[in-house]
C-alpha cells in the first residue's frame, strides 16, 4: 500500500520539492551575497525588506526549510495521514497569504515602488513561493483526506 501511495502522491512530492528548492535558492543566494558577494546575483539588500534583522530572518528561514523538508519527505514516502480539516486550514491560510503577497507585489509595482516593504520584489516573490507550498499541502490534505473520511 505504501508504494501505491508514494506513486499516487508523486505530483505533490515533485511540486513541493520544486517550491522548496526555489525557497532554498533564495536563502542561500542571500547568504552568499552577505558573505561573498557575486556580480551575477542582485545585491544583498534587494533580498529582504528590512522588516526583521538578517540574523533573525536566516534563523527563521532555516526553520521553515526544515519544516517544509519534513512535509515533503512524509508526503513522498506516504507516511502522512491526509486530513481534510488540515487541508481546509492550510488552504485558507495559504490563500490569505498568497492574496496578501499578490497585493503587496501589485502595490510595489505601481503606487509604492520606493516603499521598503511594498517595493521589496524579491522577498515578495519568495513569499508567494511559500504561500504556494502551503496551498499545495492544503490541496493534498483536502483531496486525499476527504476520500478517507
Amino acid at each position: 500500500m505504501e508504494d501505491k501511495q508514494s506513486v499516487k502522491y508523486l505530483r505533490y512530492s515533485v511540486t513541493l520539492t520544486a517550491l522548496l528548492l526555489l525557497f532554498c535558492f533564495r536563502v542561500f543566494a542571500q547568504l552568499l551575497q552577505k558573505l561573498y558577494p557575486v556580480a551575477f546575483l542582485p545585491p544583498f539588500e534587494d533580498w529582504q525588506s528590512g522588516a526583521v534583522p538578517y540574523w533573525l530572518l536566516v534563523v527563521a528561514q532555516f526553520l521553515i526549510i526544515l519544516v517544509c523538508l519534513v512535509a515533503v519527505l512524509k508526503i513522498s514516502v506516504g507516511r502522512v495521514i491526509p486530513k481534510d480539516t488540515t487541508g481546509k486550514i492550510c488552504l485558507s491560510l495559504g490563500a490569505i497569504y498568497l492574496l496578501v503577497m499578490l497585493f503587496r507585489l501589485a502595490v510595489g509595482l505601481t503606487i509604492a515602488p520606493e516603499h521598503s516593504w511594498f517595493g521589496a520584489r524579491i522577498p515578495t516573490f519568495f513569499h508567494t513561493v511559500l504561500a504556494a507550498f502551503l496551498v499545495t499541502v492544503g490541496v493534498f490534505h483536502y483531496q486525499h483526506g476527504k476520500k478517507k473520511s
